[in-house]
């Protein structure tokens, strides 16, 4: 996995052969937890603030892309 853009506390975005794996941290009252996402390439713009963007939608809508989420990565063949 090759790290492609990171926003401490808010997402870091993976790059794993063919796909983007979007890792978003969610806020809780007591404890932090991240949430890993899979997107194919040609759905995700490098571009920092629109990943931002996405980051928050996913906090905000997680219902949305529950279908997407990746329960544990354990090593890239997880993430193909």
């Amino acid at each position: 996995m090759i790290i492609k853009e990171k926003n401490n506390w808010d997402f870091t975005l993976y790059e794993v052969e063919i796909n983007y794996i979007l890792s978003v941290v969610f806020f809780n009252s007591m404890v932090d937890f991240s949430r890993s996402f899979r997107f194919n390439k040609n759905e995700i713009i490098l571009d920092f603030e629109k990943l931002k963007v996405l980051s928050e939608d996913i906090r905000s809508n997680y219902e949305n892309y529950k279908e997407r989420e990746i329960s544990s990565i354990r090593n890239e063949d997880d993430c193909l």
